[in-house]
């Protein structure tokens, strides 16, 4: 699917060292959500760099499989985690919304990538209005990682706002950039 060598380095290197921070903030996550959090993250990111790699036509169980399990996740902390205080960083309902839209267009790249293994004319998005979606896609998660990266870094130390942890607000701008260029690539 992904037949230019950029868009396949970008992918492999943005969803792989999303793939490794994911990994990595298991063993600095001092609960057992935040530990389930960050292995979904982790899981999700390293099937979209197998998406990267091209292997989605061979392997769309497993990915789709993976995929859909940290949408599942996702929609069960929208239903039984209820919104908490706002001091709680990366908790919440909004959180979980954010994690189960990302799953969901996951799962779209996945399913893009899947089909669009022939020519360009096999492939699903070949209408006018999925082409436009997939590329507003690409431009909200170009939006989405800009927030990631301000909200972890640039915020004054007057503001009454909590700063996004480091690690996280790095893997979720990888993640969101990864999905732009994702998206674009099948649109």
């Amino acid at each position: 699917m992904f037949r230019g060598s950029f868009v396949v380095g970008a992918l492999v290197l943005l969803f792989g060292a999303a793939a490794v921070l994911g990994f990595g903030a298991i063993f600095r996550a001092k609960s057992v959500a935040a530990r389930i959090d960050a292995a979904a993250a982790g899981i999700l990111a390293a099937a979209m760099a197998a998406v990267g790699l091209g292997w989605a036509p061979l392997g769309v169980v497993p990915l789709g499989a993976a995929t859909g399990v940290v949408f599942l996740l996702s929609v069960v902390r929208i239903v039984y985690q209820g919104p908490r205080a706002a001091g709680a960083a990366g908790a919440g309902r909004w959180s979980a919304i954010y994690g189960a839209a990302v799953a969901a267009l996951s799962g779209w790249v996945l399913l893009s990538a899947s089909s669009g293994a022939g020519s360009v004319s096999d492939h699903p998005g070949h209408q006018l209005g999925i082409i436009l979606a997939d590329i507003m896609g690409a431009i909200l998660m170009l939006f989405a990682a800009t927030g990631w990266l301000l909200g972890t870094f640039a915020m004054p130390a007057e503001s009454k706002s909590h700063a996004v942890p480091r690690l996280k607000g790095v893997r979720e701008a990888l993640v969101a950039a990864g999905l732009a260029v994702a998206l674009y690539a099948i649109s």
